[in-house]
């Protein structure tokens, strides 16, 4: 049976555990949809006021449609992707009714998840002490930039992912020998790094309230956990004294490793010979006569003449299509693939057969594509039944039904603009790609029984 077939879902392994969520962008919201798509009930609490910055980055395909202004704060492709399945609450905790409602929801919760800036808590009156005089049983997870203790050095700094990696070192490691550091500010690693942390940590903390019946405060520095992952150079340095220079997309144990040129418009391929067997291999695919070559004769040679070796290889390389060439090299049993563009992911056979892309309705769009949770656990298997959610989509039906508010106390809030309710909700539309869809889900019964 593969992934694609129907069958009645078994409980979840985090079904029953409430989760409050106050966060923005990645770090603490990637947490909160892991945690959802193992069936955890987890709500996003936000406002128009002071929106989750996903929101504020729209689609350029509604920039200059006025009579869609209202999905805008719906429409980024980071909503679904931090967000699915997520319920939506509306609340202003600037103000102090706001506080209030929030505390009645923290008291029904289990688990509390942020990754605003120590003081941003303290201000709202959502900090560890605060939350836990409310419900003591708390598995509170902070996820700041720089931890909160508010004595230690950095406390007082504001950090996202982006400028987390320049600050760890990370970006001091990107980039070709000589010249400046590329940086990986695209895709901020290290929100994902502590996202990861983040999810581990929660479930660490359920598994000690079960084993003790108290309640946890974990925090998580974001900036620690992201200079983890440089440990081995950080130990190197403060041993010998030497410090990991940028070299570019080469080993610095063997060679050939590399991105080539290739035939087209920015087609390249990623080649590595990790020893003496995939180089003779590669030789006699080349049929260059590399191997009578006395600066590439043994792996040290090479080394010692990378430059020389890598300009052979582009000149060879260049005559050929990326994936053509990938088939010929794998084939002769060498490590090589296409440097994928965004393009040839959504095409990737792989992707597809394991149903990395997933599409699923909302209360604004027909469909939100997304992509799928990759912690694949055989039973239950983790779900998103549905895309992000609009701001203050679920306001009314969390406060009454889970905060144990009444509808009158809840319409005051609004009324009085200290709760949102979600703007629009008549307004349903198409995404561009909708048309296309059934290219990416050839056939599915589960998506036509699903999202139709």
């Amino acid at each position: 049976m593969n992934h694609h077939t129907v069958q009645a879902e078994a409980p979840r392994p985090l079904a029953g555990i409430r989760v409050f969520e106050f966060g923005i962008a990645i770090a603490s919201p990637f947490t909160g949809r892991n945690l959802a798509a193992h069936g955890a009930d987890v709500f996003k609490v936000e406002s128009p006021t002071s929106p989750d910055i996903v929101r504020l980055i729209g689609s350029s395909w509604l920039r200059d449609n006025e009579a869609l202004a209202a999905v805008r704060p719906d429409s980024s492709p980071y909503i679904s992707e931090m967000n699915a399945d997520k319920r939506s609450v509306a609340i202003d905790v600037k103000q102090p009714r706001g506080v209030e409602a929030a505390h009645r929801l923290v008291r029904q919760c289990d688990v509390f998840v942020a990754n605003f800036g120590a003081r941003v808590l303290v201000d709202v009156g959502l900090d560890y002490e605060s939350v836990r005089a409310i419900k003591p049983d708390i598995v509170y997870v902070q996820l700041p930039g720089f931890g909160a203790d508010p004595t230690s050095p950095y406390y007082s700094y504001v950090a996202w992912g982006p400028n987390q990696a320049p600050l760890v070192g990370i970006d001091d490691l990107t980039g070709h020998a000589g010249r400046e550091p590329a940086g990986v500010a695209t895709i901020a690693p290290p929100d994902y790094f502590a996202a990861l942390h983040g999810t581990f940590c929660v479930l660490a903390g359920l598994e000690q309230r079960d084993r003790t019946g108290e309640g946890v405060h974990i925090d998580l520095s974001q900036f620690e956990a992201t200079i983890a992952l440089l440990g081995p150079f950080a130990m190197d340095y403060a041993l010998t004294g030497h410090g990991q220079s940028r070299v570019g997309n080469r080993s610095l144990w063997y060679a050939p490793e590399g991105v080539y040129p290739c035939r087209g418009t920015e087609r390249w391929i990623a080649i590595s010979c990790e020893d003496d067997q995939q180089w003779t291999a590669l030789d006699q695919l080349a049929g260059r006569g590399w191997g009578t070559d006395e600066r590439f004769a043994t792996g040290e040679a090479r080394m010692l003449n990378v430059d020389a070796l890598d300009d052979a290889l582009a000149e060879w390389t260049g005559s050929f299509a990326n994936g053509d060439l990938a088939h010929r090299l794998q084939a002769a049993g060498v490590a090589a693939h296409i440097v994928s563009t965004n393009e040839d992911l959504i095409a990737d056979t792989q992707l597809r057969e394991r149903g990395s892309y997933i599409a699923r309705p909302n209360a604004r769009f027909k469909r939100e594509l997304f992509t799928a949770n990759v912690q694949r656990l055989t039973e239950p298997p983790p779900e998103n039944h549905r895309g992000g959610p609009s701001t203050g989509e679920h306001t009314v039906e969390v406060l009454t039904e889970v905060a144990g508010m009444t509808a009158d106390e809840v319409a005051a809030l609004v009324d009085n603009r200290v709760a949102y309710t979600m703007i629009a909700p008549e307004l349903s539309v198409e995404r561009p790609y909708e048309a296309w869809l059934h290219i990416l889900f050839p056939l599915e019964a589960e998506d036509t029984r699903d999202l139709s």
